[in-house]
């Protein structure tokens, strides 16, 4: 599941992160507090990492004749679509 939410490349996540706490700070004017970043930077991963599954569900037919993305657990069969559906499901209403 780590590799079907791209735990191990974080660059989306952060790529992300930065307008999102560049548009919290603009709005807060200033330092919005800790409950406020909490909230923004763990959205920021839950719903890159939901985006991920989902992602590899829709283009897993496309995947499979991309030799970059071949191997890539719905497309390999390492996760079911079903599997990757409900963690992409769990991940966005987290």
């Amino acid at each position: 599941y780590l590799n079907l939410i791209r735990w191990d490349r974080p660059a989306g996540s952060l790529l992300l992160l930065w307008p999102t706490l560049t548009a919290l700070w603009i709005a807060a004017g200033g330092w919005p507090g800790w409950h406020l970043l909490v909230v923004f930077v763990a959205g920021t991963f839950l719903m890159r990492s939901a985006g991920c599954a989902v992602n590899d569900v829709a283009d897993r037919e496309f995947d499979r004749h991309v030799k970059r993305t071949a191997q890539r657990p719905v497309t390999s069969g390492a996760v079911s679509v079903r599997e990757a559906l409900a963690l992409g499901a769990v991940l966005a209403l987290a």
